[in-house]
């Protein structure tokens, strides 16, 4: 069986989404950078999830920034040291950590949400409001597919012969 032939990587899907998102994270701390704040794209969907939501559970915002909890954990201790967020035990269950941004933190939504909104628009020039319609709409589908995935399971008769 073919499925192990040569797979050109420059148009898998996958390969082209992670690349995009690499070069946006990179663009994204740059711009945080040049503006004197010292915020990875990583760092910023966690304040992005509490700008929207503060104090939730450590293993929440993990869940909702699609992160690890340890990655989280660290970025967590970072932000901690930058003196933008704290930790605090959730008064109905010691085990549980709440993250609550301070003052500092709050205040840099002010500042953040308009650099991430110029770097947006300065990768969607170009394309239409129905372009990215589209886009969003596709990117959604794609996702409620790989949601359907279980797994995946590769039978190991169709594994002769590749090797």
């Amino acid at each position: 069986m073919d499925i192990f032939k040569a797979f050109p990587l420059d148009n898998s899907p996958g390969y082209l989404i992670n690349r995009l998102a690499a070069k946006m994270n990179a663009v994204l701390h740059r711009a945080f950078n040049s503006a004197g704040y010292n915020i990875t794209a990583q760092q910023w969907a966690v304040l992005n999830r509490l700008w929207e939501e503060n104090g939730l559970h450590q293993s929440l915002l993990a869940e909702r920034t699609t992160k690890n909890r340890h990655n989280v954990s660290r970025m967590l201790t970072v932000l901690e040291k930058q003196r933008l967020l704290e930790r605090r035990p959730d008064p109905e269950d010691a085990r549980l950590q709440r993250i609550y941004l301070t003052e500092k933190g709050a205040k840099l939504q002010d500042v953040l949400v308009p650099i991430a909104h110029s770097v947006i628009e300065s990768m969607f020039k170009g394309l239409k409001k129905s372009d990215l319609e589209s886009l969003k709409q596709t990117m959604d589908q794609l996702s409620e597919n790989l949601d359907l995935l279980d797994s995946f399971s590769i039978n190991s008769n169709e594994l002769e012969g590749t090797v």
